[in-house]
This record gives structure tokens, C-alpha cells and sequence, in this order.
């Protein structure tokens, strides 16, 4: 069955923090506990529901449950991509009908921007042979 095609969207800085937290468990979690997962966040945690409202709008998160807490009910989120997901949507978008060459990117990711073609392919089946023996 064909993967559905996703919208493009962007992760502003503040969501893709929102977004990085939830990518790294596998539990629902609470606006407030995701604020709280957020390392050196430097804003107040009051703001993380317009974040989480714009990550529901974009289709980025959705309520996983309404549940107890504290005092009061709140909701639980759980990503709607992943962020291989998420890359693979950036990486889509920018190489879209030839606007860039693919060959330098794919000479960045092997860390070496100066690669000539033949090394690129080299390294392409060796990370190729390296996958087919696990």
C-alpha cells in the first residue's frame, strides 16, 4: 500500500523542541510535562499550549487521551510523524523538480563536500552492503 502523502509544513524553532521531546518516548505526555522535558528552555512554560495548538493545527501531534491530572483533566499528546518522517518532508520539499543536486547532498551526508562521483557511489555501496548484512 503507497505511504499518503503528506502536506509540507514547518517546524518553527519552539516546535521543533515541543516535537524533539516527543519524538524521544514512546508515552503520551502532558503539555506540562513536555515543557518540563525541554532542556535550557528559556521561555515560559505557560506558552508550550499555543505551541501544542500549532503542532494540532499542522498536523504535527494529536490528543492521545483526556486525563486526570492533579486536580484537574488535561490532554495527552503523541506525535503524528516521525522525525525521520519530518526530514524526509524538508528533504522532499527542497529537491522537488530538480531545483537542487542531490549529488551534493548526498556528498554532505557522507561528509565529504569536495567528493568526486565515483567516491560517492563507493561509499553509497558500502553503506548498501553494510545494510544487507544485518
Amino acid at each position: 500500500m503507497p505511504k499518503k502523502k503528506r502536506n509540507y509544513f514547518y517546524l518553527a524553532p519552539k516546535e521543533e523542541l515541543a516535537m524533539k521531546v516527543l519524538w524521544d518516548t514512546d508515552e503520551a505526555l502532558s503539555a506540562s510535562a513536555i515543557a518540563e522535558r525541554i532542556p535550557d528552555r528559556s521561555w515560559p512554560a505557560s506558552s508550550i499550549q499555543s505551541i501544542l495548538r500549532g503542532l494540532e493545527e499542522k498536523g504535527a501531534i494529536k490528543v492521545d487521551a483526556i486525563t486526570k491530572l492533579g486536580k484537574s483533566y488535561g490532554r495527552l499528546f503523541r506525535p503524528m510523524l516521525s522525525a525521520d518522517d519530518y526530514a524526509t518532508m524538508q528533504f522532499e520539499r527542497y529537491y522537488q523538480n530538480g531545483k537542487a543536486n542531490c549529488f551534493s547532498l548526498m556528498s554532505s551526508l557522507l561528509g565529504n563536500t569536495n567528493a568526486e562521483k565515483e567516491e560517492v557511489i563507493d561509499a553509497l555501496h558500502a553503506l548498501l552492503d553494510e545494510y544487507e548484512k544485518k
